[in-house]
This record gives structure tokens, sequence and C-alpha cells, in this order.
């Protein structure tokens, strides 16, 4: 008996927003729909093949060179393949993709294809953030009660440490304040 074909809403509350196939001797990439749109590439012109550089193009301009490089050495390699990027910013704005799928290789040994799905890894990384912010001010709330308690024990070299402390966390909230815009300049 065959399996029954995975439902799209079970994909998609997995995460998984597309399929990818890399025709190496074409020089080709199929997108499928929702991933093209997630690149911001035309889905029909992605169904049919994007070259590497169109996709490439559509990486964060941070991340490009190591998965330029990633996908140059895994298809030197072959065999399973994952890597996570950020794209350009789109009318969904940036978001944070895992590719994983294996890299197949022919007889000789060389690379052929490779296929595999994309994983939208943005609102997982969102809510981990948010879960570390919450660690930290639970960190904060009770560092200030022990510096009161080492206070109340009149321990000013305890107290001092604490305060130690006290900075140290203070600068682990700040990484979770939101970048200042940029301001126009005149």
């Amino acid at each position: 008996m065959a399996e029954a074909p995975i439902p799209q809403s079970v994909l998609e509350a997995s995460g998984v927003i597309g399929t990818w196939v890399h025709d190496y001797w074409a020089g080709q990439l199929e997108l499928s729909a929702t991933l093209a749109g997630l690149l911001g590439l035309d889905p029909e012109a992605a169904a049919t093949g994007v070259s590497l550089e169109a996709f490439l193009d559509r990486t964060h301009p941070e991340d490009r060179v190591r998965i330029e490089s990633y996908l140059h050495a895994v298809a030197a390699t072959g065999g399973p393949m994952e890597a996570e990027f950020r794209t350009r910013d789109t009318r969904d704005g940036i978001r944070t993709l895992v590719l994983r799928g294996r890299i197949e290789r022919d007889p000789s040994g060389g690379t052929t294809r490779g296929r595999g799905i994309a994983i939208d890894r943005t609102e997982e990384q969102a809510a981990n953030l948010v879960q570390s912010e919450r660690v930290v001010n639970r960190m904060a709330e009770h560092i200030i009660a022990l510096r009161e308690l080492a206070r109340a024990l009149h321990r000013p070299a305890l107290t001092d440490r604490i305060e130690h402390l006290m900075i140290e966390i203070g600068f682990e909230l700040a990484r979770f304040l939101p970048e200042p815009e940029d301001e126009p300049r005149h």
C-alpha cells in the first residue's frame, strides 16, 4: 500500500514552504511558487528554472558569499546538505530560510542534481528571541531583589559584586533593544 502524500497544511505547520531542484548541468534552480515568492522571484519563471546567480542575488548581502561558497563546496562532495540564510528585503520582509536536501552524483562521481525542501525559520527565530528576552528580564528582576538583600546584610563587597553582575545583565538586555533608525543626513 502506497503512503498518502503529506498534506500541504502539515508541511506549512512544520515551516516547509516549498521545494527546490538544482540541475548542475543546466545551471538552473527550479523553485516552487511559494519559495520563489519569498525570494522575490517570479514564480512562473522560477518553476522552469532560474540561474544560481539569480538565486544568490535574492540572498541577504551579508550571507551571499558564505552561501555561494557552501553551495560550491557541497556540489564538489555530494550527499546531504543544509544551508541557512536570510533573504533580501521583499514584500514579506527579510526572512530566514533553510535549504535541506541531497546532492546526487553520477556513477563517475560527477554532480548531477540537488533537490530538497525549503523551511522558513523566521517565526521560530522570533519566538526564540522573545523567550530569551523573557529569561534575561527575569534575571534582571532577580538580581535587583538580590542586591536589596545584600544591602540588608550591610555587606558592601557583596553588593559591589552584585552591581557588577547587574551591569552585565544590562548589556544583555540591551541586545534586545531595536536598532535605531538611520536618521536622514543633510
